[in-house]
Order: structure tokens, then C-alpha cells, then sequence
């Protein structure tokens, strides 16, 4: 484990410690528990945080299908924990509010954030299980008279790992099957980080290139665990990985850049000036996230595909990205002659749930008048 990953997850264990905590004295409180409940309480908050961290340290190591049902169970729970700490959040004030102006609160009403917390947990639990398809147009002015009508599934944040393995890579492939795309592209997070069994991974993926064209650039999650072997087994399923490179399909130039964190921002530029791109013929762009436009658009990108954000994953985390990302958070945006799609993804990265968020597959319809 890298230095950085380290003390970011020592600093998410503590915070989300301190979070289960204030929950749990929140609720106790509302609920008119005694001191001796309560103590109990606190203990179990207690556990549920040191069993979800256990459970991510250990997935760096463990390999096993019983292990990874037990982390797929104690996920959901975390992310039950979340809403019951953001319904803990509201309770606190109520109960500030009914101590400052000598009220009583009901007790029905912690009990209803109690309900509401597990009722948004499940719920998003439940709607990361569907996958949608989402449509748009894009104009490739340039390109061959043989792209109009042409199309591309996007796919992006696959996030394959202990949480989603074999069992959702099928799935997702034979989503895209089903719809018989041209070519795919890929935008990034294909992996989820810890080391897994990638020749699963291989062999399911191999099912859609084989027959297909999928075009791949990396994320950051891939650098979160043996990068070369995810990369090498993406490779060896006969995907066209493009790190820092560009390609020519059906006479429309394919680039992918490679992500690098903080220095994205210093590289990119320098990246594509020496991609060698053919400014007179149609360019398809990928970029794990939704940035650089403005570098795209002196190669004369017309299309540049993303994803990265999950438009937040799960409500009201969807608010916070926006702040990060702006409209370019999810969706299609055009700037000039840029087109620019941002996938809201279809895996999950932590708590395998999606509240108010389904996950996506984007199909593409290109036209070129």
C-alpha cells in the first residue's frame, strides 16, 4: 500500500469514527435513552466503522468469495451508516432548537429519520442493480460519410474489485452487446483498485472485443492498485488502450490520455500538442475527468468522453461534485465545436449504492450533417 493511500484511509477511519459516534449519542438522545443504553449504543457505532475499515485493508489481501460477499454487506451497511449520520445531522438541530425553546421533541420524530436512513440506504442499494441507457447526438462534421449513423456505447467508472467482479463485468458486457454498437469506448476506472483476479476480468471482456472495438484510457483507481497488471490484462482482452496515444478508426482519429492526479493539470497540454493529432480530420477524446476543454479545443476535439464524478453516486453527494466540476458534472455540454459527455458511470466506488442516481450506459448516435 502506498504511503498516501495509507494516511487517507487512517484520516477517512478516524472521521468516519467520529461520525458513527455523534450518530449514535444523537439518536440515543432523541430517543430519551439512559446513560447505560446509550453507553451500549456507542460500542456498537463503534464496531460498524472498525468492521468496514477492517473489511477495506483486508481486501488488499484476502481473496475469496466469501470475503467478498461479507464486504459487499458491510458496504451497504456503511452507506446506511451515511444516511443515518445525515438524518443524525437534522435530528441535532431539532433537538437544539426544542432545548432552546423548552419543547419537547416527539419521539416519533428520530424515529422517522431512524426509518428514513435505512429506507435511503436500501433504496440506493437497490437502484445500483439497474442499469440505464442514456442517448445523445453528436455532430462529427469531419468525419467519413460512413459515420452518419454510426454508434458508440460509452461506458465508464466499471470499478471491478472485491464489491463488483465477475458476476456485474458479464452483466455490463452483455448490456452492450445487447445493443450492438459500432465501437465502445471507455472512460477510465475500469479497475476499483485492490489487487483482484483480473484473468476473470480478462475473459469476460475479451466475449465483447473480440467482435466489437473498445478504445480505453486509464483512471485514477487503477493507480490505487497494481496499475501494471490492470493494465496488462485490459490489454490482453484485445482492448486498445490508450495511454497518452491516438489511433485511427473508420477515418476518425481516437486519443486517450492517461490520468496523473495533480500533475493532470500541468501535463495535459504538453500531452496533447505531442499526440500528433490531424487537425483536418474528426477527433474522439477520452479523459477520465471532465476537464480541459479548453486544451481539447486547440486540437479541434469534436468529442470528448468522461466520467470520474458519478454525478455524485448517491444523493446529496451529487450537490458537493457540482461544486467541483460545474455543468460539466454530468451530462452533455457543447462549447464552440466541443461536445463534451460526462457518464455518471456504471459501477459504484465504496457502497455499492446509487440513490436517486442509477447507474448508466451512454449510447452515442453520431451524425455528420
Amino acid at each position: 500500500m502506498k504511503a498516501f493511500q495509507f494516511i487517507f484511509i487512517t484520516i477517512m477511519s478516524f472521521i468516519i469514527l467520529g461520525a458513527s459516534i455523534f450518530t449514535a449519542k444523537v439518536y440515543s438522545l432523541g430517543l430519551g435513552l439512559s446513560v447505560d443504553t446509550t453507553y451500549k449504543v456507542v460500542i456498537i457505532s463503534v464496531l460498524g466503522p472498525l468492521l468496514f475499515m477492517s473489511t477495506m485493508l483486508l481486501g488488499r489481501f484476502v481473496k475469496h468469495k466469501v470475503f467478498n460477499a461479507i464486504s459487499y454487506v458491510v458496504n451497504v451497511f456503511g452507506g446506511i451508516i451515511f444516511y443515518l449520520f445525515i438524518g443524525a445531522l437534522f435530528l441535532g438541530i431539532v433537538l437544539f432548537l426544542g432545548n432552546i425553546f423548552n419543547i419537547t421533541v416527539p419521539v416519533f420524530i428520530p424515529i422517522l429519520f431512524l426509518v428514513l436512513g435505512f429506507t435511503f440506504g436500501i433504496l440506493g442499494t437497490v437502484q445500483a442493480l439497474f442499469i440505464k441507457k442514456v442517448f445523445y447526438d453528436v455532430l462529427l462534421p469531419q468525419a467519413p460519410n460512413s459515420w452518419h449513423g454510426k454508434k458508440a456505447i460509452l461506458v465508464t467508472d466499471t470499478h471491478f474489485g472485491n464489491i463488483n467482479h465477475k458476476k456485474f463485468s458479464d452483466k455490463v458486457v452483455n448490456k452492450i452487446l445487447e445493443i450492438k454498437p459500432d465501437f465502445v469506448l471507455h472512460a477510465g476506472d475500469f479497475y476499483d483498485g485492490p489487487d483482484n483476479e483480473t484473468s476473470i476480468i480478462t475473459e469476460s471482456w475479451k466475449k465483447l472485443a473480440q467482435g466489437t472495438p473498445v478504445f480505453y484510457t486509464s483512471g485514477n483507481h487503477e493507480e490505487y492498485g497494481p496499475y501494471d497488471k490492470f493494465i496488462e490484462s485490459i490489454t490482453n482482452a484485445g482492448v486498445n488502450v490508450l495511454l497518452d496515444k491516438v489511433t485511427e478508426y473508420d477515418g476518425v482519429q481516437i486519443a486517450g490520455i492517461k490520468f496523473r492526479g495533480k500533475k493532470q493539470n500541468i501535463k495535459t497540454q504538453e500531452i496533447i500538442d505531442n499526440l500528433n493529432i490531424d487537425k483536418n480530420k474528426s477527433l474522439i477524446l477520452i479523459n477520465h475527468h471532465p476537464a480541459f476543454q479548453e486544451s481539447a479545443k486547440v486540437v479541434n476535439t469534436d468529442l470528448m468522453v468522461s466520467g470520474h464524478t458519478h454525478n455524485g453516486q448517491f444523493w446529496p453527494l451529487n450537490f458537493l461534485v457540482r461544486m467541483a466540476y460545474g455543468k460539466y458534472t454530468y451530462g452533455i455540454n457543447t462549447d464552440e465545436s466541443l461536445t463534451t459527455i460526462t457518464s455518471r458511470g456504471v459501477g459504484t466506488a465504496g457502497p455499492p449504492m446509487r440513490l436517486f442516481n442509477s447507474p448508466e450506459i451512454v449510447l452515442v448516435n453520431f451524425r455528420t450533417k
